[in-house]
């Protein structure tokens, strides 16, 4: 049965070109059954693409790839089924360029650097037997742990290298090769831990004699770069929230929850139904559950906010199949909780109407949120409780500070100066000195009212208490010298 349906779906295409037609020889028997029918549907209307376009596979990049996109949104595809199709051409165009085929860059095909690559396809047996201890374990990291375990056997080999013979120099080399390689920050740390932990074991196992110290020195993993933050820019962010408000969609909806508050993607994954919170003053708070670090926050809610919630609520509410409320916040139309790769294909969606030239990453609504944040005057300490930072230090990150906002702050300050508190006290009219101290003192106790730490607030009390004694002593001995004279 599923035969025939292949068939018949093949069948309303043309015939591939040489290319894919090579490409479909070599790689086919390599997939998954679950991947054979996305790969040949994919790979079928790239080739359409193709042919409709008239366009040299010599001359695709990513600028094509979201033509490509758009061409298969016209014909009423859906987002899912347009993303794999995407996928498949980028696999295709992958295979050209390993086997020196096409004559373009895969950094053209992608917004960052980062290499897509299957690397090699067999791992040796030590390296199998070691993920197989490691899946139920840390089952959360087994897929980075097997990554890694690909990229530094695709070393070995190239380099003809075996585990005995590894030194120091090796692993410099290594290191380097991941950098060549242009993987992102995160890879170039977390590939060499990975790779210190397997050698843990072998050394374990007794099947190198050298310590892993001896090998791979912790001091010589790479720190992680600090490139923080990535916000989006002001304009375009504009146009997303614009085109996010005035879409019904369920996971636009989502999108836009995650900007208003600085959500990850997990934590909306795990987001209860009922996460609206209400304090005695009626102020409203989003529950956020605790996906990273393991710590709990709650954000506080605008109207508009609670207005999107809602809006989610209503729409989980009519795709839940049951007479009961659903458990969590986003339920697809299927009637089951949504996956992750829904969200990215929206903001593929998304980033194809703004006709961006890059890809936006979901995370980056994160960070245009705390930096949106800053801008407006929140403060350090505050957005690291709704951000849910475990240290003070990550959230400083967000805290760059740009000429333009140098420039605006010292003006903000000027104007203060120039009309509040420090000119009132130097041109007074008054000639009478506790009146001045009676000021000092009334913009003192102000700070007290609103010190929102007890270091702060016994500060101030002491600085309350000199200003006392400085009025005593300037009364007592300071007026009657002055008079004298």
């Amino acid at each position: 049965m599923k035969q025939r349906y292949q068939k018949q779906i093949v069948s309303r295409y043309p015939p591939l070109c040489e290319y894919l037609s090579r490409y479909m020889a070599a790689n086919q028997s390599k997939w998954k059954p679950s991947q054979i029918i996305d790969r040949r549907m994919g790979i079928n209307r790239f080739n359409e693409w193709l042919l409709a376009t008239k366009i040299d596979l010599n001359e695709i990049n990513w600028n094509k790839l979201l033509d490509f996109y758009r061409f298969m949104q016209n014909q009423g595809l859906p987002i899912r089924a347009v993303a794999k199709s995407v996928q498949s051409a980028k696999h295709a165009l992958r295979w050209g360029i390993e086997t020196r085929e096409l004559k373009i860059n895969i950094e053209d095909l992608y917004t960052s650097t980062y290499p897509k690559n299957d690397w090699i396809q067999e791992l040796p047996k030590l390296s199998e037997e070691f993920l197989a201890e490691i899946e139920p374990v840390r089952p959360g990291s087994y897929r980075t742990h097997k990554y890694s375990h690909r990229v530094f056997h695709t070393f070995l080999t190239e380099k003809n290298l075996t585990y005995r013979q590894l030194q120091k120099k090796h692993m410099v080399l290594f290191i380097k090769y991941i950098h060549e390689k242009g993987f992102l920050a995160q890879s170039k740390k977390t590939f060499p831990l990975k790779v210190r932990t397997y050698f843990k074991w072998l050394y374990k196992k007794r099947k190198i004699n050298r310590h892993p110290d001896d090998i791979l020195p912790s001091e010589m993993i790479p720190k992680k770069d600090r490139n923080l933050p990535r916000p989006i820019e002001p304009e375009i962010d504009q146009k997303i929230q614009d085109i996010l408000r005035t879409t019904d969609d369920l996971f636009y909806k989502c999108i836009l929850l995650m900007r208003r508050c600085g959500l990850r993607t997990s934590e909306v994954l795990k987001m209860e139904f009922d996460c609206i919170s209400f304090d005695q003053k009626g102020r409203a708070t989003l529950k956020i559950p605790v996906v990273k670090l393991g710590i709990e926050r709650k954000v506080p809610l605008d109207p508009e906010t609670i207005d999107v919630i809602r809006t989610i609520q209503l729409i989980s509410r009519k795709n839940y199949k049951r007479k009961s409320d659903p458990h969590l916040l986003v339920i697809a139309p299927s009637g089951k909780p949504a996956r992750r790769e829904r969200y990215s294909d929206a903001m593929l969606e998304i980033c194809t109407k703004l006709d961006v030239k890059k890809w936006i990453n979901l995370h980056a609504l994160r960070h245009t949120y705390a930096t949106a944040m800053l801008t407006a005057g929140v403060s350090i300490t505050t957005l690291k409780e709704m951000l849910g930072h475990k240290s003070i230090h990550m959230t400083l990150l967000y805290a760059k500070v740009t000429p333009e906002k140098i420039h605006a702050e010292y003006s903000e300050a000027i104007k203060k100066m120039n009309s509040q508190q420090i000119p009132h006290l130097l041109t007074s009219q008054s000639n009478n000195s506790s009146d001045l101290f009676k000021e000092l003192s009334r913009l003192v106790q102000k700070q007290i009212d609103q010190a929102d730490s007890p270091n702060k607030l016994k500060k101030l009390q002491l600085i309350q208490a000199r200003i006392a004694k400085l009025k005593m002593d300037f009364n007592s001995n300071l007026l009657p010298a002055v008079e004298k004279e």
